[in-house]
């Protein structure tokens, strides 16, 4: 229970700012906390508001934020939505589902904005309705999604204009309290704006003035038809930090051309040509200092993002210091749709830490896959887990064997439901693979919040912890649950590259080949390197990192090449000298003996194999599902 001081903590402490009332227009918000918009793909296949999508949005305005602004909301279906299915405002008989979706946020005292979305070049010839290329201002500037577009006529350009202004009619017939104008991250209205991306000769692209006469365009006619006093945020990149791209200073000069239109501004950078700035894997508040830089220039309200969920005091100290006005959550509210309830409540270490590996991004919503994240095994199944926490029918013993992210998970739930629960764990410590993926210096700050977080957790939760055990001598009728937690195992013969790590076991050899085609290979490199040694990473694929994403492999391959790390691929394993073995591992055997037993059953990677999200699901649904009748 958290008493009095603690609750305290956050609202009176050094993020108190944070927490103060806030207002954009007429609209006055409990905090200065924004859902940022992610694209979840949770509508139904034709863009419609459903059950799922309303629970999502319901579980973040109860987990405390002011306002939510909606993913990527299409006002032009049939060439303009993005790949996948996104929600869709282009007819009116979407009004009915958006105005569920209002019903439901609003009944849990946040606000809600809708994001007008145009994807412009950034889609597939593909994923249009007729197999039609998508339209940009200019033909053939293709993105990182591949189709080269055609021109948009000049004729078509009040059609398109007039697509914003019924998607904004809709929305307030829908009952929203705000509309966003997504001008960000390469999308239409940025593409106008951009010198990249407009090469127009007639008033529409040319000068600054020019290339922002769409948007301005689009401003004005919405605010004409929502009225003078509805709020109006416009959320934009305001640099593309590549050659030819939007300066900096234009984009500054043209949230100053906005002033006088909008309520809000939301900002960020770069485009999905540049994936790594819009979505940064690196230090937090890389984005940060580009909202600073909008609030020196306009009087308007300014939102900043950027994995700023680690530098909370340092965003009310903006906010006090005038230089900032709101803190948007983006895969952070992902990761935890409690993260503003918990920090109001003094309880930052039982946040589950956006870890910032893209898993969601680019192993799910860049393949039309509803979203996932690797360290929230609730998210889009949020009805389902508010089951899944309720008391047990039948209060059980339950023993977890294995203290990694799958026995954590499992255990604190177990515990949670009113069960008994202990927890081996052959190590000193609870984590398990955990600390091997902390020992190198990309994400060590995240993992090790993780486990953190679980120490906080089992504890919390009343889990009785045995470290240093082993289940060799575990009698199954002793308890009514067992569940066995204890991940993966190296091939027959190899050294642990996982134990090499997480001990900081730091081989004598100043020269080392590291062989192995998966990210724990990429990571005993780099770590390697960190310490001196001269490392080669030879892999017997054509790439490495083969088990992870494309960006988090990007990602850490620039920090291979930075580190001065040589890389062969489709390599063989190498017959003699200092060799660190990091192949794929296979599903632990360990305590093979018990399985025949019916109380007892293997969750976690030593069931599904994978890695951390396979391990979290895992355990978290295994222990809803104990004394169950």
């Amino acid at each position: 229970m958290v008493n009095a001081e603690q609750s305290l903590l956050a609202t009176d402490g050094p993020a108190a700012a944070l927490f103060q009332p806030g207002r954009i227009g007429r609209m006055q918000l409990r905090n200065r906390f924004v859902q940022a918009p992610i694209f979840t793909q949770f509508a139904s296949t034709f863009g419609e508001v459903d059950d799922k999508l309303i629970e999502y949005h319901r579980a973040r305005a109860r987990g405390g934020v002011g306002l939510i602004i909606t993913e990527n909301t299409s006002i032009d279906w049939d060439v303009g939505r993005t790949v996948g299915h996104p929600i869709r405002i282009d007819h009116d008989r979407f009004i009915g589902g958006l105005s569920n979706l209002v019903d439901a946020v609003h009944g849990e005292g946040a606000k809600i904005a809708v994001q007008l979305h145009h994807t412009g070049r950034q889609n597939s010839q593909g994923n249009t309705e007729h197999n039609e290329p998508p339209i940009a201002p200019t033909a053939g500037i293709t993105s990182a999604f591949g189709s080269s577009p055609r021109a948009i006529e000049a004729h078509e350009i009040p059609g398109l204009i007039d697509k914003y202004v019924q998607g904004a009619r809709r929305a307030v017939a829908a009952g929203f309290d705000a509309i966003e104008f997504h001008g960000a991250h390469g999308y239409l209205l940025g593409q106008f704006l951009s010198p990249f991306t407009n090469k127009r000769t007639d008033q529409w692209g040319g000068s600054l003035e020019n290339r922002a006469r769409f948007a301005l365009e689009v401003v004005r006619a919405v605010r004409a038809q929502v009225g003078p006093d509805f709020p109006l945020l416009y959320r934009l990149s305001v640099t593309e930090p590549y050659e030819g791209g939007l300066s900096l200073e234009d984009g500054l000069a043209f949230c100053q051309m906005l002033e006088p239109y909008v309520d809000a501004l939301d900002v960020s950078a770069g485009n999905y040509d540049t994936a790594m700035v819009l979505l940064p894997m690196g230090a937090p508040g890389s984005l940060v200092n580009y909202a600073k830089a909008v609030k020196q220039r306009v009087s308007l309200p300014v939102i900043g993002v950027g994995r700023l969920t680690w530098l909370l005091e340092d965003m009310a100290a903006a906010i006090d210091n005038n230089e900032l006005d709101f803190v948007a959550l983006g895969r952070a509210g992902l990761a935890d749709p409690d993260t503003v309830i918990k920090t109001k409540r003094g309880e930052p270490e039982s946040v589950r830490r956006c870890i910032a590996v893209n898993e969601c991004i680019s192993r799910w919503m860049f393949n039309g896959k509803g979203t996932q994240c690797v360290i929230n095994p609730t998210l889009g199944e949020e009805r389902r887990a508010q089951l899944a926490r309720r008391p047990a029918a039948v209060k059980q013993r339950v023993l977890v064997v294995g203290a990694g992210p799958a026995g954590c998970e499992a255990a604190i739930l177990a515990a949670q439901r009113g069960h008994q629960v202990v927890l081996l764990e052959r190590q000193e410590r609870v984590g398990g693979q955990l600390h091997a993926w902390a020992a190198a210096s990309p994400f060590k700050q995240e993992i090790l919040n993780m486990i953190t977080f679980y120490e906080t957790e089992l504890s919390k939760a009343g889990v009785e912890i045995r470290l240093n055990s082993v289940a060799d001598e575990v009698v199954p009728a002793e308890w009514d649950q067992v569940l066995l937690a204890t991940g993966t195992a190296p091939a027959a013969g190899a050294m642990d590259v996982v134990d090499m790590l997480a001990d900081s076991a730091l081989p004598d050899a100043p020269e080392l080949i590291v062989y192995g085609e998966t990210e724990t290979a990429m990571y005993a490199a780099i770590w390697l390197a960190e310490n001196q040694k001269r490392v080669t990473l030879v892999s017997p694929c054509d790439k490495v990192g083969v088990d992870s994403n494309d960006m988090q492999r990007d990602h850490l391959e620039a920090v291979l090449k930075q580190l001065g790390v040589s890389i062969a691929l489709n390599g063989k394993q190498p017959e003699a000298g200092p060799v660190v073995m990091a192949t794929t591992r296979q599903p632990s055997t360990a305590h093979a003996a018990l399985e025949r037993y019916l109380n007892v059953q293997a969750i976690g990677t030593r069931l599904r194999g994978g890695r951390m999200y396979e391990a979290t699901q895992s355990g978290f649904w295994a222990a809803a599902k104990l004394g169950e009748l």
